[in-house]
C-alpha cells in the first residue's frame, strides 16, 4: 500500500486494556449496588420511624382511654325492687296519691309522697330547688329523691353523688331540711348528717325502683325538667 493511502486512512482507536475495562465495569456495578443499598436503608429507616410514631400515638390514645375509664366517676349500682329490709332511722308515712293541678301543702319536709302534679319531674341532678308537686310524682314512679342543704360543701356533695345510680334518682338542694341530707322514697324517708353514712346505699338498695309504689316501673323521663338541670 502506498504512503499516501496510509496517510488518508482514519487512525485506529486505542486498544483498551481488558483488565482495566473489567475493573471499571465492576466499579460502576459496585457504585450502583452501594447507591441502591443506601436508598433501601433510607426507606427502611423512614418506614421504621413512621411505625414508631404510629405505635406511640396509639399507645398515647390507649393510655388516655384507660385513664379516663379508671378516673371518671361511675354511677353506683342497685337491684330493682325491695326485699323488706329494715333500716335504722327510716321513717314510714301514709300519704294519699292523686293528681292535682295546684300547689300542695306536704306534711313532710321534703315531701315523701302525697297528691302531686299530673306531670312528673325528669330524674337527674339539679343545682336549684325543684317543684315539690313534680318531684313527688317521680317518687310515685319508684324514684328516690335525694335532697341536701344548699350550704353542703362541694366535697360532701361529690361524695354524695358517688352513692347515686344513673337513673330513677333526683338530686337537688332543698332549703329548711331537718339535716344536711335527706333521702325520700314513696312514703319512706331517711335523715342523715353526712354523705359517708353507711345507710345511704342501704336505703337506695331497698327503695330504689321499689315495687311498693303506686306506679312501679313508670317512666322517670319524658316529663318536665326543673330549674338548674345539670
Amino acid at each position: 500500500m502506498s504512503r499516501k493511502s496510509k496517510r488518508g486512512m482514519p487512525p485506529k482507536p486505542p486498544t483498551l486494556d481488558p483488565v482495566a475495562a473489567k475493573q471499571e465495569r465492576e466499579a460502576r456495578r459496585a457504585a450502583r449496588e452501594e447507591e441502591s443499598s443506601r436508598r433501601s436503608q433510607k426507606r427502611k429507616r423512614e418506614a421504621l420511624k413512621r411505625r414508631i410514631i404510629t405505635v406511640s400515638r396509639i399507645a398515647a390514645v390507649a393510655a388516655l382511654l384507660v385513664g379516663a375509664y379508671v378516673f371518671i366517676p361511675r354511677s353506683a349500682s342497685y337491684s330493682i325492687g325491695g326485699t323488706g329490709t329494715l333500716i335504722a332511722g327510716v321513717q314510714t308515712y301514709v300519704n294519699p296519691t292523686g293528681h292535682v293541678t295546684g300547689p300542695v301543702a306536704y306534711p313532710q319536709t321534703p315531701p315523701a309522697g302525697g297528691e302531686h302534679n299530673p306531670v312528673w319531674l325528669n330524674c337527674g341532678s339539679y343545682s336549684e330547688p325543684v317543684p315539690n308537686e313534680y318531684g313527688v310524682h317521680a317518687l310515685e314512679h319508684g324514684a328516690v329523691w335525694v335532697t341536701y342543704d344548699p350550704a353542703l360543701g362541694p366535697d360532701e356533695l361529690d361524695a354524695l353523688r358517688m352513692h347515686l345510680p344513673s337513673t330513677y334518682v333526683i338530686l337537688s338542694p332543698f332549703s329548711g331540711l331537718p339535716a344536711p341530707i335527706v333521702l325520700s322514697a314513696w312514703n319512706k324517708q331517711l335523715v342523715v348528717d353526712s354523705a359517708d353514712d353507711e345507710r345511704i346505699p342501704m336505703f337506695l338498695e331497698e327503695y330504689w325502683r321499689s315495687q311498693f309504689v303506686p306506679e312501679p316501673g313508670a317512666l322517670c323521663s319524658g316529663g318536665i325538667d326543673g330549674p338548674g338541670r345539670i
